[in-house]
């Protein structure tokens, strides 16, 4: 069974604001929820009315300011989302390394730009030094591999999938383990 609503104390009073709600129960306790939280994220019995008033201010001054970072937060990253995609070009390569107990990496090309998304496709990558058990590689942009694909410009790169995202490629060799090592 799923619970789907926050179960009500019997409570005396209650005070709400943004971002929260208090339940004033008998004995001087309270039982504090955040946000849409179905579960109390704190419940105490207070010594005196003033401690409790008191331990209420702090809890929404807290919730403010969470909030208030949240939203810095998230503006900070739609800037730096709005500037990554206002620098894409034509011809920029994207590298994305990942894997487990190996290192994979993909390099892709921009082909065309819209406005906060392009068309990237996959290219190939030329082995520049190779010591047996990691090679270092750089991208070979004449080879493209499989079709165009749309991707939108996130925060850190294009996002492949899960667990992969695609960086603006530095310029340098990237680091790849070699043939025959990992699994």
């Amino acid at each position: 069974m799923r619970i789907t609503e926050r179960v009500i104390p019997q409570y005396e009073s209650m005070v709400k604001r943004a971002g929260g709600v208090v339940y004033l129960m008998a004995g001087l306790e309270a039982k504090f929820f955040a946000g849409k939280a179905l579960n109390p994220t704190h419940y105490y019995a207070f010594k005196s009315e003033e401690r409790r008033e008191a331990y209420i201010e702090e809890f929404f001054k807290d919730l403010a300011e969470r909030a208030e970072s949240k939203a810095e937060r998230k503006a900070a990253a739609k800037a730096i989302k709005e500037k990554a995609a206002n620098e894409m070009k034509v011809g920029d390569i994207y590298c994305s390394s990942w894997g487990y107990d190996q290192t994979n990496v993909d390099f892709y090309k921009i082909v065309e730009v819209k406005k906060s998304s392009a068309v990237i496709v996959r290219v190939g990558s030329k082995t520049v030094l190779d010591n047996g058990s990691y090679t270092e590689v750089v991208p070979a942009p004449e080879h493209e591999i499989g079709e165009p694909m749309l991707k939108r410009m996130g925060q850190y790169g294009f996002s492949m999938s899960s667990f992969d995202t695609a960086c603006k490629w530095n310029g340098k060799p990237t680091y790849k383990t070699g043939w025959g090592y990992g699994h």
